[in-house]
């Protein structure tokens, strides 16, 4: 693709003007991307089960390109096949026509069929610990008052657990996430934590907790480490080097980008005193 633009180029005090400049701008081929998520929440046995699937966009853009008209599936470890339809007032946005169940530990194939290319992928539904309470604190951060937010978990002995902790709520400036893995705290209580400011009295923040595979805790990672989170343009802005654990099974070199998770959730909404 080629661009042009505009340099102001100032040549001491003398003279300055603004010339175009032609550039080769080299876009990347669009690629898939898959944001495909089987959510059980623990304590109301509610389900979230989605599939988002959008095209790439170039370096230049940042909107949302909906990939229409894909065929959808996930199949369970006894072969019962669900069938995922495209929501009419969503573009992109694919739902099941029935529920998966709740089954821990079983393992799911995604399964994607979109202009004739064929993508899979698998997760099992991970558990993950209860999100027990809350404490929240004021703390001084770059000699500005904060106020700090620690949800804390027991960690099951002698089990390796990655989770990602997700904190959503209106007195935040936006959603925030964070890893975790046992490494260090085998048994113990662990916590994720936010800082907030600007926050009131009887402002509510929800606290997640999503169970994650070792794959999955590494992709998250990287994917937070890079602030996708916080850059406002969804997942289609993924690095292209930053893989996940969907392949296509076409003879093709368009490699997919997002990610499949299958997570056991723990909820809890907090409000702040």
């Amino acid at each position: 693709m080629k661009k042009t633009l505009f340099v102001l180029i100032g040549v001491f005090i003398f003279s300055s003007c603004e010339a175009p400049i032609e550039v080769e701008v080299d876009d990347s081929e669009p690629l898939l991307v898959i944001e495909a998520q089987i959510n059980w929440i623990k304590e109301t046995r509610k389900t979230e089960q989605k599939v988002v699937l959008s095209i790439s966009s170039s370096y230049f853009s940042n909107t949302f390109k909906p990939a229409i008209g894909a065929e959808v599936n996930i199949v369970d470890g006894d072969e019962n096949r669900y069938v995922f339809s495209e929501t009419i007032e969503s573009p992109g946005h694919y739902i099941p026509l029935d529920t998966i169940p709740y089954v821990l530990n079983q393992e799911l194939h995604l399964n994607i069929t979109y202009k004739d290319q064929k993508y899979t992928g698998s997760e099992n539904l991970i558990p993950v610990s209860t999100i027990d309470s809350v404490k929240q604190k004021s703390v001084f951060f770059f000699k500005k008052e904060r106020t700090q937010f620690n949800a804390y978990c027991m960690d099951p002995k002698n089990e390796r657990n990655f989770t990602f902790f997700e904190f959503k709520g209106e007195p935040l400036e936006a959603l925030e996430c964070k890893v975790y893995s046992d490494d260090f705290s085998d048994g113990f209580i662990y916590d994720g934590f936010i800082f907030g400011k600007n926050i009131k009295v009887n402002d509510e923040i929800r606290f997640r907790q999503y169970g994650l595979s070792k794959r999955g805790y590494h992709y998250w990672k990287l994917l937070i480490e890079q602030n996708i989170q916080g850059s406002g343009g969804g997942a289609f802005q993924i690095p292209v080097n930053l893989n996940g654990n969907i392949k296509n099974l076409s003879p093709s070199n368009a490699y997919p980008l997002g990610y499949f998770r299958a997570s056991e959730v723990s909820e809890l909404y907090y409000l702040v005193k």
